[in-house]
């Protein structure tokens, strides 16, 4: 793999939690381990040789609390933080607009996907080298159904399905999701202007015609939304913590 002359790290934190529940920190600021979620994610992007700059994208009433966390955890690279907008489409430009200029991969993650690995980034941006943008992503363990309200006048509001799609053709979409600097910031500042909104990056990508690359990722690679989701993540990271353990005793 040929390394691209500026690699910058867009990680999204600009949002509030809500599937949390009641929490008085929003989710990026939970702890695992003792530690901010946040700065578990920080840590994975600030050990990658390959990205030059990180670009933090937050909410402005967390700015000071940023800046802590970011001094705190002894960060070896740059960090630009940016205020996000509405939406998270809104965020991302703005995230975008601040990568340095002689940015020519961009990777977007989720800030609350603290179990992304080193080898899931390389593995992105020798993609989105070659083809101009990929995603991180897992073949689908479920059968994924489509269903429609019911219309029949029943009181239990069920859904119906109306369709079942076969399993080995669906992918789950995770992050980060990297591309050519130039082709991204292209498609959302078009695609604003058009007023088309998009449920991931990657679809920005597609709506106007470029190619993505599924690169593999990991069932570990989870977005950490619901207060089970913090469950998960402190097992998995008392299992990591242990299995280091172990190879380091060896």
């Amino acid at each position: 793999m040929i390394k691209p002359s500026q690699t910058t790290a867009i990680l999204v934190a600009a949002g509030i939690g809500s599937r949390m529940g009641a929490q008085a920190l929003p989710k990026q600021f939970l702890p695992v381990s003792g530690v901010p979620i946040l700065a578990h994610t920080l840590k994975i992007f600030d050990s990658a040789a390959i990205v030059d700059h990180i670009v933090l994208v937050i909410r402005a009433e967390d700015r000071e609390r940023c800046e802590r966390l970011i001094a705190d955890s002894g960060m070896s690279k740059g960090v630009s933080i940016v205020e996000g907008g509405k939406e998270r489409q809104d965020s991302v430009l703005r995230g975008l607009r601040a990568a340095p200029p002689q940015t020519d991969i961009v990777l977007i993650h989720d800030a609350v996907r603290m179990f992304v690995t080193e080898e899931m980034i390389h593995k992105s941006i020798n993609a989105a080298w070659q083809v101009g943008a990929s995603v991180v992503a897992i073949p689908a363990k479920d059968t994924i159904k489509e269903a429609v309200a019911m219309t029949n006048g029943a009181d239990e509001g069920w859904p119906l399905v109306s369709k079942t799609y076969d399993r080995r053709l669906l992918w789950q979409i995770q992050t980060p999701q990297t591309f050519q600097y130039r082709l991204i910031l292209d498609c959302y500042e078009q695609a604003i202007a058009e007023g088309f909104n998009a449920t991931d990056d990657a679809m920005m990508a597609e709506y106007f015609g470029h190619p993505v690359a599924l690169v593999a990722g990991s069932y570990r690679n989870i977005k950490i939304t619901t207060p089970d989701d913090l469950l998960i993540a402190e097992a998995f990271l008392q299992h990591q913590e242990g299995r280091e353990a172990r190879n380091d005793s060896l």
